[in-house]
């Protein structure tokens, strides 16, 4: 990291009490990926560093760089998703979110993508205009194939023919089966009771299919489709357990999430 003077635009995905008087921020921005800033005296109210430095806020900062480390200097909000707070689903869905964008963001590694889906989940979060647990799965599945992991939902894996609708979608492979190729794996026992490979498979109904490849189409607004309530709590489920599987890690906040939802 050279020495001297640094400025971003980003999104406070976490801040950390640093000691009784510091901060410290994980910034996601679109030019140097996931930046790790210390907000010196930032506890204290009367601290100008206070009001940036609080988890939701997206803003403009300056730093000193020095070594490996980074001090702002000056902070100003472009715009607060604090709101977010009022609601303890929305602020439960929104924390988890930014616990998963700080994951699959690396330091140094442009990703502008990521912050703009970081963005609008929590401007719709506050918004009040789609169902939590569809902001969530879309953010779920677009965010873990921005990373690389995007699944293949048009090509059986088996014989490799388009599949309109398919019959299981493997979530530890990203990859879908017809149901003549499902049948024959069945028949053939490849997939025996309790082995990994059949927990990860899962059915897929139509709308839940035509969600799924619309979040992935990069086609108009992902957020933008209507399912029941039954389908939209399957999709959820489906996006969840494949961001799970792929990226091979638990997040606290995502209990926390389910504790509030489901009480």
């Amino acid at each position: 990291m050279p020495n001297g003077e640094g400025s971003c635009r980003g999104l406070v995905l976490r801040s950390t009490d640093l000691g009784d008087h510091d901060k410290l921020l994980t910034v996601l921005t679109a030019e140097r990926g996931k930046l790790t800033i210390c907000a010196k005296g930032a506890h204290s109210l009367k601290s100008k560093y206070m009001p940036v430095s609080q988890q939701f806020i997206y803003g403009d900062y300056t730093f000193r760089e020095k070594g490996e480390g980074r001090w702002l200097k000056d902070g100003s909000i472009v715009e607060s998703f604090f709101a977010v707070r009022a609601e303890l689903t929305r602020l439960a869905a929104a924390s988890y979110l930014m616990a998963v964008a700080e994951v699959l963001a690396l330091e140094e590694e442009p990703d502008p993508e990521l912050l703009r889906l970081s963005l609008n989940s929590l401007h719709l979060l506050t918004a009040d205009k789609y169902p939590v647990a569809q902001i969530k799965a879309v953010f779920e599945l677009a965010a873990v194939s921005g990373a690389g992991f995007a699944p293949d939902l048009v090509f059986c894996s088996d014989c490799g023919k388009k599949t309109p609708y398919p019959a299981a979608f493997d979530l530890a492979g990203g990859v879908v089966y017809c149901a003549d190729c499902l049948k024959k794996r069945e028949q053939a026992a490849q997939f025996g009771e309790g082995r990994e490979e059949y927990t990860a498979l899962t059915s897929l109904t139509p709308g839940v299919t035509d969600a799924l490849r619309h979040i992935l189409s990069g086609a108009g607004n992902p957020f933008a489709f209507r399912l029941p309530e039954e389908e939209l709590r399957q999709l959820s489920g489906i996006c969840e357990r494949y961001l799970l599987f792929q990226l091979d890690i638990s997040f606290k906040t995502l209990d926390f999430y389910h504790e509030v939802t489901s009480s």
